[in-house]
């Protein structure tokens, strides 16, 4: 059965037959509520019309949505965070860089224009999406990166774990650490960066509370 959603609704009214029962109709649905933030049917229609997050192959319609969802829900948290600490104004943000780049996995500004006239969207709507997005990762770049370091005995004990042990059980000969120490700098960077965000998201969600309503 599906998950039960709130409901924004428009009351019509005949006024040749007033009798008869008023219609109903929907219009837009919430799926989330973020803090005082609604989490629109519509948001997660356009985080799809950009690839907010790329389907899967194979992927059901359905399971597709409830991954966009949670990804516009986790957006909206992080957002909401850098708002009322006072970061996103402090922040260098390249909307315009963030803006093109969301547009091009639209398939470009007609394609898109015509998507969100299609879907009932307006570009104020996209650039509502843009703000966030760029205002999370000039967050991550700008205050999350910066913090990370990585030492020369990470590096080593990542080759030991990584290729050493990894090889071991096969013929091939394993790289020199010098031919691959940039490769694990930047892969222990990252993995130690994700930390960081999974970390971040976890105190924003202690100040921001989360409701679903729908998949």
């Amino acid at each position: 059965m599906r998950a039960v959603v709130f409901s924004l609704i428009l009351l019509a009214v005949s006024h040749f037959a007033a009798s008869e029962e008023p219609t109903w109709r929907t219009v837009e649905e919430v799926l989330a509520v973020v803090g005082n933030t609604p989490i629109l049917y519509s948001d997660v229609t356009l985080a799809a019309l950009v690839h907010l997050v790329e389907p899967e192959p194979g992927e059901s319609l359905e399971d597709y949505r409830s991954r966009l969802l949670g990804a516009r829900v986790r957006l909206e948290v992080e957002f909401r965070d850098l708002e009322d600490t006072g970061l996103l104004y402090r922040l260098d943000l390249e909307t315009a860089r963030y803006r093109d780049a969301l547009i091009s996995r639209a398939g470009g500004e007609e394609v898109l224009d015509t998507s969100l006239r299609n879907e009932g969207l307006v570009w104020p709507d996209v650039d509502e999406l843009v703000l966030r997005v760029a205002a999370v990762d000039a967050f991550v770049e700008q205050r999350l990166r910066p913090r990370i370091s990585v030492t020369m005995e990470e590096i080593e004990a990542a080759y030991q774990e990584l290729l050493v042990n990894e090889i071991a059980v096969s013929d091939e000969p394993v790289p020199p650490l010098s031919a691959v120490r940039d490769d694990l700098h930047t892969l222990l960077v990252e993995r130690k960066l994700n930390e960081e965000i999974e970390s971040w998201l976890e105190r924003a969600e202690e100040h921001q509370e989360v409701m679903k309503f729908g998949r």
